[in-house]
């Protein structure tokens, strides 16, 4: 993969708002593996502070909410996120538990679908993702 799009709320961000366990040991090794990261939400600018909170926001090559673009969760959404980190549909993944993300993948064209269920039981794997896994070290092994 040449990129990774993650959904930021629940994807990168655990309820009490630090993100997820391991996420940032994630987001340190796809930089290590010169993987570009690309983030989408459907939040305003203080999704950027929570970033900037979190210490993880020079992490992502770029952001895309609602500051930036009506509806960032929209082919054209994805595509303009695309542009802005210079990577191409075809080698670009996107992780989300949210199973419209996985539709949207692909609608957009993108190369995998990646849902994530942070190990709750009760999710239910969607129809359009082309791998689920339950925690984000998991990313790493369907990623290739």
């Amino acid at each position: 993969m040449e990129a990774v799009i993650f959904d930021l709320d629940k994807t990168v961000f655990s309820a009490d708002d630090t993100p997820h366990g391991d996420m940032v040991a994630l987001l340190n090794i796809l930089r290590r593996l010169g993987i570009k990261i690309g983030a989408l939400t459907t939040g305003d600018h203080r999704m950027l502070v929570r970033l900037d909170e979190a210490g993880i926001r020079d992490q992502f090559d770029g952001i895309i909410c609602t500051a930036h673009i009506e509806i960032p969760k929209d082919v054209e959404g994805v595509r303009h996120l695309l542009r802005s980190i210079d990577a191409d549909a075809s080698n670009t993944a996107i992780v989300s538990h949210v199973s419209d993300d996985m539709t949207l993948g692909k609608r957009s064209g993108l190369a995998k679908t990646i849902h994530v269920t942070h190990s709750q039981a009760s999710a239910i794997p969607h129809r359009d993702a082309d791998h689920t896994v339950t925690d984000i070290p998991a990313i790493l092994d369907v990623l290739e």
